[in-house]
């Protein structure tokens, strides 16, 4: 956990993600990277001396098998109270809308009910479990398929539900995580998503190992130009639009 915790607190020291009274409601999917995410939140809370609640929110999608009890005696045994929203999410994406490509109704869904939830509990922030490869792979998806350079921010304000977004696990590599969820056994569920493992971030996930074998520290490589993207000026838009 020294690892995870440093990570976590380097996060937090970079982008000012927790501060004194904040009441976070943490999104528990029952994957690795939430699971280990709610426990090191728990435990920072001695690690840093800083005063905040912690809330966990499982969005159930519908989908089976999904053991909400594990989840519960987990959060039960952090002394953390947990609130599972029902939804008809994947009804919605696999029965209704007949999805070939779910995941960005699904995420959009998904988010929608975590953010109402924590409005429901008067929370302030909202933290996700998203890893530093989770990171890199969203950079990778807009790069190749939208043309442009972007990923998601460690921290963002949301103007609809005046929340804040944080990713506390931005700088933790996803080894660490498996390493840490194993060692700890926690009760990690396996997802039941028919799509899962069949998605372009799939893909993204298996671009990055192969350029890692490539460049062994491609990760810290990439993880560095998205940290100083403001030390350089990438080409102008307008100087290209002149040339065409």
């Amino acid at each position: 956990m020294k690892k995870v915790l440093g990570c976590l607190r380097r996060a937090d020291n970079a982008f000012d993600l927790i501060q004194d009274g904040d009441n976070i409601t943490v999104g528990v999917s029952g994957g690795k990277d939430s699971m280990l995410l709610l426990h090191a939140l728990n435990l920072y809370r001695l690690f840093s001396k800083k005063e905040y609640k912690l809330h966990a929110v499982c969005v159930h999608l519908g989908l089976e098998p999904f053991d909400t009890d594990a989840i519960s005696r987990f959060c039960g045994g952090l002394g953390v109270p947990l609130t599972v929203v029902p939804t008809r999410i994947s009804e919605i994406v696999f029965d209704i809308r007949k999805e070939k490509n779910p995941c960005a109704l699904c995420a959009r869904l998904r988010r929608g009910a975590l953010h109402k939830a924590a409005l429901d509990l008067g929370c302030n922030k909202v933290a996700l479990g998203h890893n530093r490869e989770d990171a890199l792979e969203t950079f990778l998806l807009s790069l190749l398929y939208e043309g442009r350079l972007s990923t998601f921010s460690p921290k963002s304000f949301l103007d609809r539900t005046q929340l804040y977004l944080i990713r506390p696990f931005t700088l933790l590599p996803e080894k660490h995580i498996l390493s840490v969820a194993k060692k700890l056994c926690l009760p990690v569920q396996p997802s039941p998503c028919p799509a899962a493992g069949k998605t372009k971030r799939q893909e993204m996930k298996e671009l990055l190992d192969y350029l890692s074998k490539m460049v062994p520290d491609v990760e810290e490589k990439m993880l560095g130009a998205l940290m100083n993207t403001d030390t350089y000026k990438l080409w102008d838009k307008a100087v290209l639009e002149k040339n065409d």
